[in-house]
């Protein structure tokens, strides 16, 4: 009977954090109030309250739980990915840009767009708490690149600043997913992303004193 208990406890906080990445990537972290949040998730206000003190306290575990679930999806999408020729790395840091790329092509019906960017936007300039969190997700996504650009530089005997063409890559990914949503076109993703490997690659090509 414990066992049924703390399952459906899971499942009903899985349901409510489910349900508020939706609305706050929607309708926005500021329009979304708890009494929608509760309706949307089918839940009681004591279910609710017993998984999270606050609005506050469920955007901080929703942006958690999308970091996770968006590193197992890439991970898995990944795998079925082709594999790269040859042994540079640098392929290997493609191979996780295509992963984004077909990730977006996947979810491209959700509403809402990004929901780490889109909670980035309203609440970086006011919420330091939340700028913080946020941040550190924008460099877990950059770290994704940054090793394999870090290999890469090494075995070209090249010096350049892998974490910062890392945090290039999240920008571009990011700036391409709110452009498209607004030009109602997901190629250009598609293009940004082009774009961005070949821009690399001359990064890449070139001869850089030490």
């Amino acid at each position: 009977m414990r066992d049924l208990k703390q399952s459906r406890a899971v499942q009903t906080r899985k349901k409510i954090l489910r349900e508020a990445a939706q609305l706050f990537a929607r309708k926005g972290f500021h329009d979304t109030k708890v009494d929608e949040l509760i309706k949307a998730a089918e839940v009681t206000s004591g279910a609710f309250f017993h998984h999270f003190k606050g609005k506050d306290d469920l955007a901080i575990a929703v942006i958690d739980h999308h970091m996770e679930q968006r590193g197992r999806t890439l991970d898995r999408i990944e795998k079925g990915l082709p594999e790269p020729d040859g042994s540079d790395p640098l392929e290997l840091a493609f191979r996780r840009l295509d992963a984004v790329c077909e990730m977006v092509v996947r979810r491209r019906n959700r509403k809402g767009g990004c929901l780490i960017g889109n909670l980035a936007t309203a609440l970086s300039d006011t919420r330091p708490e939340f700028r913080k969190r946020l941040g550190e997700c924008f460099d877990e996504m950059a770290a994704e690149f940054e090793i394999h650009l870090a290999e890469a530089a090494a075995d070209r005997d090249l010096d350049v600043d892998s974490r910062e063409i890392a945090r290039y890559i999240v920008s571009v990914i990011e700036g391409a997913i709110m452009l498209s949503r607004t030009q109602r076109d997901l190629g250009l993703v598609q293009q940004q992303i082009q774009r961005l490997k070949e821009d690399i690659r001359r990064s890449f090509q070139a001869e850089v004193p030490r």
